[in-house]
C-alpha cells in the first residue's frame, strides 16, 4: 500500500475540492492585498514603461476605483516625433492620452497559479514550497505583465487609427492575453512551480 505522505493523484473530485479550496485562499488574498501589491509595483512600472518606449511621457499612473471596478490607470503625452502610417506624430504638451486596466484582469495569474500548485499531487511537507514557488512566479509575471499591457493599450490607440493592417508583437502578445492567455499562463506557472519542488523533493 502506498504511503500516507506520498504524492499520488487524486480522484477528479478530490482535485476540485483542492483548487476550489486553493482558489478561495488565493482569491481572498487578492482581495485584501492585491490592490497594495500592483500600487507597490508602480514605481517599477514607471521605470519599465520608460524603457519600454521613451516617446511617451507619463503624466498619471495609478490605481483607481470607478463605479464599476479597480483599475491601473495610464495617462501619457507625446514627447518625442515619431512616424506612423506616413504621418509624423509631433509632441504635445497640451494634449494626452488615457488608458485603464483592471486590477483583476492583472492579477489573474496570481490568484490560479497557486491555487492549482496546491491542487496538484504532493507530499504534505512540500505542500507550502509548491504554493509559494507558483505564487512567486505569478509575481514575477505580474512585473513584466502590468507594463507591457499598460503601453499596449497606449499603442492601440496610434494603430488603430493610423495604420490598422500593422503587425506588432506587441499586440500579437496583447491580443493573445486579452483573448485569455492569462489563464494559459497561470496554468504553465502553476503547473512549473509544482514540478520544479517536486523534482527537488524527489
Amino acid at each position: 500500500m502506498p504511503s500516507s505522505t506520498a504524492a499520488v493523484w487524486p480522484s477528479p473530485g478530490r482535485f476540485a475540492l483542492a483548487l476550489l479550496i486553493g482558489l478561495a485562499v488565493t482569491l481572498a488574498a487578492a482581495w485584501a492585498g492585491g490592490e497594495s501589491l500592483i500600487e507597490n509595483l508602480l514605481p517599477a512600472t514607471r521605470i519599465v514603461l520608460g524603457w519600454i518606449d521613451d516617446r511617451f511621457g507619463i503624466l498619471f499612473l495609478g490605481v483607481e476605483h470607478n463605479w464599476q471596478d479597480t483599475v491601473v490607470r495610464l495617462r501619457v503625452n507625446v514627447v518625442d516625433h515619431f512616424v506612423m502610417g506616413g504621418q509624423v506624430i509631433e509632441p504635445q504638451s497640451d494634449g494626452w492620452l488615457e488608458v485603464t486596466t483592471t486590477t483583476g484582469a492583472m492579477l489573474q495569474p496570481l490568484v490560479i497559479a497557486p491555487a492549482l500548485a496546491l491542487a496538484l499531487p504532493a507530499r504534505i511537507h512540500v505542500r507550502a514550497a509548491v504554493f509559494a514557488l507558483a505564487a512567486l512566479f505569478a509575481a514575477a509575471f505580474l512585473v513584466v505583465d502590468l507594463p507591457l499591457t499598460l503601453h499596449a493599450y497606449v499603442w492601440d490607440i496610434f494603430i488603430d487609427n493610423l495604420e490598422p493592417e500593422r503587425f506588432s508583437m506587441l499586440m500579437a502578445w496583447h491580443e493573445f492575453m486579452h483573448a485569455g492567455g492569462r489563464l494559459g499562463v497561470a496554468v504553465i506557472l502553476g503547473v512549473a512551480g509544482w514540478w520544479l519542488v517536486q523534482r527537488k523533493a524527489a
